[in-house]
Parts: structure tokens; C-alpha cells; sequence
């Protein structure tokens, strides 16, 4: 017995290998997906290391299993990241939310990126560890630069949202814009088309803003011949994508592309007698939040009283809404008012949409919100905001699992009420919403199976050749067979050149020979 247990022992430390992950904290949800990232590969029996620049003080590490190396807070950083989209509502900005967003991170990530650059002892211990993985997202281009210095046996990318903007370069993958949203996307639309080309262009110009000065930072302090982010991704081993296919929009992608959507989804727990009492007093139930990051308290008046308009519409329904300051005027005066509305500072949102009697959920879209609702066979009424939000909308949207509401037209309490009551009365979006979470269930592999084997494989025998893209090494007139069109359009002309020649030709003949008879 004892000789099986250290020939176990023995072969879990054969197959255990060191990794790293770089989670810059900025953001709660980048942060704990990668938290969550570095976790289960520690469960798996990996020695894990996170890397954590600290930019917020407020926000957790997400991790709470892997040993942890810190780049201290600077106020500076701290003051940039408050200042970000500072004075503007989510609910408020068009499409120039992607600038605003965009070029704040660039200011952010740069500043960050600088205090990093002068820890180089601890960039010369991280490089000493002779990691097997690094495991890095896509965002912050000061991680994946760190990756010539620290220089690891693999590097995986990570997105937390799907591909967007540079990244597609970078990756090698795919990217037909008739087909590939970055935000709603009819693709039988023209203007929706073009629209979805617009703010790509945006996406790329503000995205683009910390690529450039991150860029600068390293090649100022390495030289000039220092790597661009497509020479450095284009060698990675694989791309996990924070995706899942069954409630997305099918569109082209390349093998070492994996989608791993769900990561962190847990199992529900049984609510509290709080709880229970609340969702007791009707028989159905309807849930609202917003997220984390945007507060509902911030919504405009005309927008809450629109809400209200819609609970009472909707009388013999309980409506828990996340509501974050339970003491300002609204709250106290017009929303204690309404006898269905139950408000919450915070809400176990799983374990709400688990119980029986939540027939909807009304919510901004976010990955999290959206693997919930459909792993706990619940229809959606999605209203994005921003980033990845709309896209995962129109992913539902498509596949038929709940109704979208333009966050611009939320004064519209008829069309809101309008879209809730179908559904609720539609019983093809439950039964949809229901076909999808058993298929969630019973996928072949999980996202936490391939997180792992993926990982693994990267681990013993680093990137493949095989995988990596050719496309990378092409110019964009090969890459699109813009030389052989031009050639083609070339002979057809000369052809056609000859053609009229000939023509002409005998065309005179014919003339000359008329005259002569």
C-alpha cells in the first residue's frame, strides 16, 4: 500500500509543471476569470504562480490558491483607472464608448506598464524560474512583451471576452466582418453590416493606443529591433477564449483557438429563509442587475420611473432589482411605493435564477450573467452596454433565448413591457432556454477539462509549427490574392484591348471593302 501511494506521489510530481499567469488588477471580472484560471490549473497539481501588477486597491486577486508576486500600487496608476470614463454613464454612451474606454486603458495600462519595467530584479526572478506555461490575456500588451523577457517554454493567450480588434491579427485568426459581430450584426443587413465595420474601425483605433505606447516603453528601454505584438502572439501555443459556441454566433475560426465560456460557473446553493420568504409571496419572479461595474442607482430618473411602470404592469410578479443605494430619494420615496418591487444592495444571483418561480431575467449581458441565466434554463431580456455585452446578446438573440432592449430606449416602458410579457407567455423561449442548459451539461468535454489538457500539452511539448497560422508570415495583397486579381484584371484588360483591335480592325476591312464593290 505504502509503495502504491509514493509511485502516485511519485507520478503526480512527474506531471506536475510550473505556470504562470499574469493578472493585472484592474477590473473584477478580468480578474477573477484569470484568478480562476490559476486556481483549478493549482487544483489540477500544478505549481502556479500569478503575477499581479497592482492598479486598484478595491479589487480582489481572484485568486486565492496560487503563490502570488505583486507589483505594489502606485497613486498615480490608481488616480488614472479613477478617472476612467469619469463624469459618463453607461447607460448614455453610443459607440464612442469604445474610444472613451479604449483610450483611458491605453493611459492606464502605459503608466502601469512603466512601474513594471522598473522591477526588472523581479523580471530576472520570474525569468529564473524557467516557467513551462505563461498564460497571459490579450489587453494589457505589458504581459504579453514580458513574455521575451521572461521567456517561458509556451505562452497561451487568453481573452476574456471574444476576439476583438488587433487580437485576430495577432492570433492568425479569421476575421470576415459580414459575419463576425463587434456588436449586433444582421448579416442580411446591409447597414448593419456597415455599422459593424464602423466600430471596428473604432475598436481598433482606441485599442490600438496601448499596443503603440506600450510598444515604445519596451523598445526604448530593449532597442528598436524589441518585437511588435504580432511578431510576439504569433507564437503562441494556444488562445482561450472566455466563449461558449452553444449561445454565441457560429463564425470562421482556426484550430488552436479554444473556446473555455463558463470557466467559473458554480453550482447554486440553497437560498437563505430571507430569500425564500420574498419569492414566496408570488408565484413568479423577475430579477434585475446590471452587474458589478455599473450601478442602477445611476440610471436617470425617467429610466427608473419607466421600470416602475413595467413592475406595475406586471402585478402578481415579484421584482428583485439590484439596487446599490437603498437611501437616496428614489428609493425611499417612488420605489417604496410599489408593493412587487423588492430592492437589494446585492443578490445571489445563481441561486436566485435557480429557484423555480424566477421566470425571467432582466440584465446588461455580460458573459457571467449570460452563462448563468442559460445554465439555469432562465430567458433573458438583455440590455448591453458596452464591450462584449452586445455582442452575447445578439448571441442569444439569435439562438433564441431571450429578447434584446436598446439601452437608448429604456424611457419606452410599453415596448419594454412588451418584450417581458413575450417572454414570459412564449413558452418556446423556456423550452429553448432548457434544451441549451441540458446541452451545457452534457458537452463532451468541459471548459475546465480543456483548460487543464490544453495547459498540459502546452507544457510538454510547446507551441506546434502546425498550428501556427500561415497567413502570419503573408503580405496583405497575398493574403487576400490581391496580386492575382490584379493580374487577372490585367489580362482582361489587354484581352479586351485586343478584342476591340480586332474588331475595329475588321470592322475598317469590312467599311474598305464595302466602298471598293
Amino acid at each position: 500500500m505504502r509503495v502504491a501511494l509514493i509511485s502516485l506521489l511519485l507520478i503526480s510530481l512527474a506531471l506536475s509543471y510550473k505556470i504562470m499567469v499574469y493578472n493585472i488588477r484592474y477590473s473584477h471580472s478580468h480578474s477573477n476569470f484569470l484568478g480562476n484560471v490559476a486556481d483549478i490549473l493549482v487544483e489540477a497539481g500544478h505549481d502556479v504562480t500569478s503575477f499581479i501588477p497592482e492598479v486598484s486597491t478595491t479589487i480582489a486577486d481572484g485568486t486565492i490558491k496560487s503563490k502570488i508576486v505583486r507589483v505594489p500600487p502606485k497613486a498615480s496608476v490608481q488616480e488614472k483607472l479613477k478617472n476612467m470614463l469619469s463624469g459618463c454613464s453607461y447607460f448614455e454612451l453610443g459607440d464612442t464608448v469604445h474610444l472613451r474606454m479604449g483610450t483611458s486603458l491605453a493611459r492606464v495600462f502605459e503608466a502601469q506598464c512603466a512601474e513594471t519595467l522598473k522591477r526588472m530584479d523581479l523580471i530576472k526572478q520570474l525569468r529564473d524560474e524557467k516557467f513551462d506555461v505563461y498564460i497571459v490575456e490579450n489587453a494589457d500588451m505589458c504581459g504579453m512583451a514580458l513574455t521575451e523577457l521572461i521567456k517561458p517554454k509556451s505562452i497561451i493567450m487568453v481573452g476574456t471576452a471574444p476576439l476583438y480588434g488587433h487580437q485576430f491579427d495577432e492570433v492568425g485568426a479569421p476575421q470576415p466582418l459580414s459575419v463576425t459581430p463587434r456588436n449586433a450584426l444582421n448579416p442580411f443587413s446591409m447597414w448593419s453590416r456597415l455599422h459593424n465595420i464602423y466600430v471596428e474601425i473604432l475598436t481598433r483605433y482606441a485599442y490600438g493606443q496601448s499596443r503603440t505606447n506600450v510598444l515604445r516603453l519596451f523598445r526604448e528601454k530593449f532597442g528598436d529591433d524589441f518585437p511588435d505584438f504580432v511578431q510576439i502572439t504569433s507564437h503562441i501555443a494556444y488562445c482561450f477564449t472566455n466563449t461558449e459556441p452553444l449561445i454565441d454566433v457560429a463564425t470562421p475560426t482556426i484550430s488552436r483557438v479554444i473556446p473555455i465560456g463558463g470557466l467559473g460557473a458554480k453550482e447554486p446553493k440553497e437560498l437563505d429563509e430571507y430569500w425564500l420568504n420574498i419569492l414566496s409571496v408570488r408565484p413568479r419572479a423577475v430579477l434585475i442587475s446590471f452587474g458589478s461595474l455599473v450601478k442602477s442607482q445611476t440610471l436617470v430618473i425617467e429610466v427608473k420611473r419607466s421600470f416602475l411602470k413595467v413592475m406595475a404592469a406586471f402585478p402578481s410578479m415579484t421584482f428583485i432589482w439590484k439596487y446599490e443605494d437603498l437611501e437616496d430619494d428614489f428609493a425611499r420615496n417612488e420605489a417604496s411605493k410599489v408593493p412587487n418591487l423588492v430592492l437589494s444592495k446585492w443578490t445571489p444571483q445563481n441561486d436566485l435564477l435557480n429557484h423555480p418561480s424566477v421566470s425571467a431575467f432582466i440584465t446588461h449581458g455580460g458573459m457571467g450573467s449570460v452563462m448563468e441565466t442559460v445554465r439555469r434554463a432562465v430567458p433573458a431580456l438583455l440590455i448591453p452596454l458596452f464591450a462584449d455585452q452586445h455582442r452575447n446578446a445578439n448571441g442569444l438573440v439569435h439562438n433564441k433565448l431571450g429578447k434584446v432592449h436598446s439601452k437608448f430606449e429604456l424611457t419606452g416602458h410599453a415596448s419594454l413591457i412588451a418584450k417581458l410579457k413575450e417572454l414570459l407567455e412564449d413558452e418556446s423561449y423556456r423550452s429553448n432556454v432548457k434544451r441549451v442548459s441540458r446541452m451545457l451539461a452534457s458537452k463532451p468535454f468541459s471548459s475546465r477539462e480543456q483548460l487543464i489538457k490544453y495547459t498540459e500539452f502546452a507544457a510538454e511539448f510547446g507551441p506546434s509549427e502546425a498550428l501556427r497560422p500561415q497567413s502570419q508570415d503573408m503580405t496583405l495583397v497575398a493574403y487576400h490574392n490581391l496580386d492575382i486579381m490584379a493580374l487577372a484584371l490585367l489580362l482582361l484588360v489587354v484581352v479586351v484591348f485586343v478584342v476591340v483591335k480586332i474588331s475595329c480592325f475588321i470592322v475598317r476591312k469590312c467599311s474598305l471593302k464595302a466602298k471598293t464593290e
